[in-house]
């Protein structure tokens, strides 16, 4: 009778380290007005391939991350050191690979001319997705997205469409990863009307297989983690590393091509790269953006924002102040700080970086119609309510969101409305210059 057992067997030896793709390169972008502290944007420069000596970004990542961070505006790179010349712009091939080294990102405005004093935007919370994406991410999505599985759980639904994880063609092991983050759900939701514009449908897609891939299991967190982001490249969409701590992983997925799928709208793949840009790939952006525009001095010492009246220039007729009212009664956006180039978009009162976390009073235009002014307050109720079904948030602190809060914001519109004459619930730092004469 033979033996059930067979006889024992060595032990498979060890696997070899993992390959590491040399990172000891740099694509450093700094602000052309700020003149200390860390880059705006730093980039780890891979090799192209592992064996390859083409050592550098994509052009196209590089410009297109400086885009976010410049609040949605376009603009060239030049050397950092002097003679300061121009290196690239719009008109360069976006796969073209940026070689390491220092530079400085400047505004090329509608006219043609250039703003080297341009706003950053300093966090992803008061970011607006643009009315257009950048016109090399379009493409590759279904005429019309496919209605979901025939699956009640989305993350089954999504592993079911993909199969497999896009990036790795792993079979197993998967999960469902949201690329417009799920905690990013006030964002989104108050952005709609943008949204809108990409063809989806936002008040369903936050959490569908409409704004779902599948990874790996460890990919996901890693994802999440910004040690990698997609983006397209040579007509595909391919994973791009940018920091060091993922060197094994970009050994062999950096610049590859992955199956994205044609479901996912292309403006959600553009929203999730200026996420992971201004979470993972801005040390520097805080500084910058408060170094930019300083604060003005009031003349007793107190941090306060100068303006001048409109009728300080003389006559007799009081014209409306800037950054009063308009003739609907709406509060109006004011630059106060100026820009050199003469152009540029406006922005409240408080400068590039205030109310991050706030979405509408900060960094998002004020209601010109009382429709508008309902909407925004519709939205205010609508986050009011989430703050009923779960605990306050560092960035509801930070927006000066509480239980209650949609309220108060009725209150102060009802009383611009009924007092026109009233500019504004002012900002505390705000004087009007010519009233301490």
């Amino acid at each position: 009778m033979s033996s059930s057992v067979l006889p024992a067997i060595t032990a498979r030896p060890p696997k070899t380290y993992l390959p590491l793709l040399d990172a000891h390169s740099k694509v450093d972008i700094y602000h052309p007005n700020v003149h200390s502290g860390p880059p705006i944007l730093p980039f780890r420069a891979f090799p192209s391939e592992p064996d390859s000596g083409m050592v550098g970004v994509p052009l196209g990542i590089v410009l297109d991350a400086c885009f976010v961070v410049a609040g949605n505006q376009p603009g060239e790179l030049h050397l950092y050191a002097l003679p300061q010349e121009r290196v690239a712009g719009a008109d360069s091939d976006p796969d073209g690979l940026l070689v390491p080294g220092m530079y400085h990102f400047v505004v090329v405005q509608a006219g043609g001319g250039l703003d080297y004093n341009y706003h950053l935007c300093g966090s992803f919370a008061a970011w607006t997705p643009p009315v257009e994406i950048p016109t090399r991410w379009l493409g590759g999505e279904a005429a019309r997205a496919p209605p979901p599985p025939n699956i009640s759980n989305i993350s089954a639904a999504v592993k079911s469409d993909d199969k497999v994880c896009i990036m790795t063609g792993a079979a197993t092991g998967l999960q469902a990863s949201h690329l417009v983050p799920k905690a990013k759900a006030e964002w989104f939701f108050f952005h709609y009307r943008v949204l809108a514009g990409y063809g989806g449908d936002p008040e369903q897609d936050l959490n569908s297989v409409r704004n779902e891939v599948t990874l790996r299991a460890d990919l996901t967190g890693q994802f999440d983690q910004g040690l990698f982001l997609f983006a397209p490249y040579a007509d595909r969409v391919v994973a791009v590393f940018a920091k060091i701590m993922a060197q094994d992983l970009a050994h062999e997925y950096h610049l590859r091509a992955i199956d994205f799928p044609t479901r996912i709208r292309r403006g959600y793949l553009f929203i999730r790269f200026a996420w992971n840009v201004l979470k993972f790939l801005t040390p520097g952006l805080a500084d910058a953006a408060a170094a930019i525009r300083p604060l003005e001095e009031r003349p007793d010492g107190g941090g306060f924002l100068k303006r001048k009246r409109a009728d300080d220039a003389g006559g007799g007729s009081k014209k409306p102040k800037k950054g009063g009212i308009g003739g609907d009664g709406a509060r109006k956006r004011e630059d106060v700080g100026g820009r050199s180039g003469g152009g540029g978009a406006d922005e409240d009162v408080g400068g590039a970086n205030d109310g991050d976390g706030e979405l509408a009073e900060n960094g998002e235009s004020a209601p010109t119609t009382e429709d508008e002014d309902e909407a925004q307050l519709a939205v205010f109720e609508t986050l009011d309510a989430a703050l009923k079904t779960r605990p306050l948030t560092v960035d509801d602190v930070q927006a000066g969101r509480y239980p209650g809060f949609a309220s108060i914001k009725r209150l102060e519109r009802e009383y611009r409305r009924a007092h026109p004459q009233v500019s504004a619930v002012g900002d505390p730092r705000v004087w009007e210059e010519g009233d301490d004469d």
